[in-house]
C-alpha cells in the first residue's frame, strides 16, 4: 500500500493560461511552503523563549523567598513568655509604642545635662531617628539656641505629659521643662509639638540595632505655651516688721481693779526690779 504525501494548499489560484503562469505557480507553491514552515518555526521559537524567561523569573523569585518562619516571643520582667506569634512581614507599630518613641526623642533633644558627653550621645541618638528634613530642623535649632553653651551651669529636666494622635501620620506631644541654675529651680515652662512620623522598615543590620521599629520623625514644629502664674517660681515674702506701739505695755482700765481676772495685764510677766545703788 502506497502512502501519498498530502498536498499543502494555501489558497485557490486560477488555472494558468500560459506556460509562464504555470511555471510561476509551481515556483510559488514550492517557495511558499518553505516560507510558511519557516514562519511557524519562528513562532514556536519565540514562544519557547517567552516560556523559558517566565519560568526562570519564577525560579529566581522562589529562591529569594525565605522558608524559615520567625516567631516573636513576648516576655515579662521575670522572663516568662506572655505571647507567641509568627513575626508579621509588614509590621505596624502601635500607638503606645510610637508614644514612647516620641517621648524619648523629645527628652533626648530638649533635656540638658551636666555631663557634655551624655548630651552628645542623646543628640546623636536623636539623629538616628530623624529623616533628612528633621535633621535640618535639629541643626538649625542647635545653631540658634546652642544647648551646649551652659553645660555645667544650667540643667533642664523634661517630663512628657501627653502624646495624642492628631492624624494618620502626625502626633501632638506636650511636655513640661524645669530649668535649674546651680541646683535651684529657676523657671518652669510648658511646650507643645506636632511631630510627623514615617515608617521605613530597616534593611541593614546597623540600622536594625539602632532603630528596630523603623520609626522616623520627618517634620518638627514646637512652640512654648503661655505662661501661667503656677509656672513662676515663688518669690520670697518680706518678713513682717513688729509695730513698736504693740510692744508697749497696756495700762489697765481704771474701772477694773488691779489683779482682777478681767485685767489684761494679768498674764504679762512682771518687770524685774531695777538694782538699787547703795553708797558705801
Amino acid at each position: 500500500m502506497k502512502f501519498r504525501r498530502a498536498l499543502q494548499r494555501y489558497g485557490r489560484t486560477p488555472e494558468p493560461e500560459t506556460p509562464y503562469q504555470r511555471a510561476g505557480q509551481l515556483w510559488d507553491e514550492r517557495i511558499g511552503s518553505a516560507r510558511a514552515q519557516a514562519k511557524n518555526w519562528r513562532l514556536m521559537a519565540f514562544g519557547g523563549l517567552f516560556l523559558t524567561t517566565g519560568l526562570s523569573g519564577a525560579l529566581v523569585w522562589q529562591s529569594m523567598q525565605s522558608r524559615v518562619v520567625p516567631y516573636v516571643v513576648e516576655v515579662d520582667a521575670l522572663g516568662q513568655a506572655q505571647a507567641v506569634a509568627p513575626a508579621a512581614k509588614d509590621y505596624r507599630p502601635t500607638d503606645p509604642q510610637i508614644a514612647w518613641f516620641l517621648g524619648r526623642f523629645i527628652t533626648g533633644v530638649r533635656a540638658r545635662s551636666l555631663d557634655p558627653v551624655l548630651m552628645r550621645e542623646n543628640w546623636l541618638s536623636a539623629y538616628d531617628f530623624a529623616t533628612e528634613r528633621a535633621s535640618l530642623f535639629l541643626g538649625e535649632y542647635a545653631r540658634t539656641s546652642n544647648p551646649f553653651a551652659d553645660v555645667g551651669r544650667k540643667t533642664v529636666s523634661v517630663q512628657v505629659t501627653s502624646v495624642v494622635r492628631a492624624s494618620d501620620t502626625s502626633f501632638q506631644v506636650k511636655w513640661t521643662e524645669q530649668q535649674y541654675e546651680r541646683g535651684s529651680l529657676a523657671s518652669t515652662s510648658r511646650w507643645t509639638a506636632m511631630l510627623t512620623v514615617k515608617i521605613k522598615p530597616p534593611r541593614l543590620a546597623d540600622v536594625l540595632r539602632k532603630n528596630p521599629l523603623g520609626l522616623y520623625v520627618d517634620a518638627i514644629d514646637w512652640s512654648r505655651e503661655l505662661e501661667t502664674p503656677q509656672d513662676r517660681p515663688p518669690s520670697p515674702q518680706p518678713s513682717a516688721v513688729p509695730d513698736p506701739a504693740q510692744s508697749l505695755p497696756v495700762a489697765p482700765p481704771t474701772d477694773i481693779p488691779l489683779g482682777s481676772p478681767l485685767d489684761p495685764t494679768l498674764a504679762q510677766p512682771a518687770a524685774a526690779p531695777s538694782p538699787e545703788r547703795t553708797d558705801q
